[in-house]
């Protein structure tokens, strides 16, 4: 038997193996505060049943999630405080454990071939390499997407995907789009945690006033620069659960335009179908209030553009909770609930 991390997204090490009980722990590598993510394979344990015990806070409502090819995802739904107890079948060679659901970038790949949406070369990352980015749409207004500034914050690249499979079906008139769907590419790949990274972590690298350390935030700001942001969204995942991490809520970010947070979030929950992850506008986080103080964050540099309309960051569920529960179709269906909240919103402004 053979449990391991060789994988795009792997992060874990194996502390104990005592009979069937099998004790981890997750690795923070150079993140500087405790953080949850993880993510493992099991191989050769077919016909075995292990127990997998974890630190505190590392293991949500659902359990692990599970996955047999990195690409389908499914909640194991059993879960005793700290640990899981899982039964391999017969023919379970091979099975993948995870914090949350992954998003694996092959899935970009296949979503791009799928649209005939060309993956350019953003810049070679703080490791060298190729961060991917896409981009269509022609006119006079600029929109920036971004996804994974913290790189185990998967759920905001369901969402996105969903966003952008609607804004291709039905573009926005007079549109341009630019899409980085994995800021800190190499975390990614790498099962990195991404948050809180020292010296700091890409979403804390857009201070106007200085050159950002990550070649990928400077990318995306001398874009900003040469064609504009007039809506700029990033998509994020919270906290690990409990309080107003099990929901979806958008990050206000300004008092001055307040009036226009609101709208959009009046929009947005107006256009939410059953299909789609539960968000209600009354859940969005005000601005100047608890955590959300502001700083050097993407949405922050973009919503000082003269051009910018608005930017936010949206924060979606690892779990959600037993009646709004965290699946990938339900954040690709929030996703497109997204944008066509974004063209209704845009309608209204012209």
């Amino acid at each position: 038997m053979l449990i391991h991390q060789n994988f795009v997204g792997g992060n874990i090490s194996v502390k104990e193996i005592d009979a069937d009980t099998v004790t981890l722990q997750n690795e923070l590598r150079d993140t500087t505060e405790d953080w949850f993510y993880w993510a493992f394979c099991v191989e050769g344990a077919e016909n075995k049943t292990l127990t997998f015990k974890f630190q505190k806070n590392r293991l949500g409502y659902f359990g692990p999630a599970v996955s047999y090819d990195l690409e389908n995802w499914h909640w194991l739904n059993d879960v005793n405080g700290d640990s899981f107890t899982y039964k391999f079948g017969e023919h379970e060679s091979k099975v993948y454990f995870a914090h949350s659901m992954l998003y694996h970038p092959k899935r970009l790949y296949d979503f791009a071939d799928k649209y005939n949406l060309p993956v350019e070369e953003l810049c070679k990352g703080y490791k060298g390499s190729s961060v991917p980015c896409v981009q269509f749409g022609n006119g006079n207004i600029s929109i920036i997407l971004t996804a994974r500034h913290h790189a185990c914050e998967s759920t905001g690249n369901y969402v996105l995907e969903g966003v952008l499979q609607e804004l291709i079906a039905n573009p926005i008139p007079d549109t341009k789009v630019f899409c980085v769907p994995f800021v800190d590419y190499e975390g990614v790949i790498r099962g990195d945690q991404g948050k809180s990274r020292a010296p700091h972590d890409h979403n804390r690298d857009y201070a106007y006033e200085e050159d950002s350390i990550y070649p990928e935030c400077n990318s995306i700001k001398e874009y900003a620069k040469a064609n504009g942001c007039h809506f700029g969204f990033d998509f994020h995942s919270p906290w690990h659960k409990s309080g107003e991490n099990d929901n979806v809520f958008i990050v206000q970010n300004s008092i001055e335009k307040l009036a226009k947070f609101n709208r959009f979030g009046e929009i947005f929950e107006a256009l939410i179908t059953k299909a789609s992850l539960k968000y209600e506008h009354k859940n969005d986080y005000p601005f100047s209030t608890g955590w959300n103080k502001g700083g050097t964050q993407f949405a922050n540099y973009m919503k000082e553009r003269k051009e910018n309309n608005i930017s936010f960051t949206l924060e979606t569920a690892y779990f959600g909770t037993e009646e709004n529960k965290v699946d990938n179709n339900k954040l690709l269906e929030l996703g497109r609930c997204f944008a066509k909240a974004l063209n209704r919103y845009i309608k209204e402004k012209s």
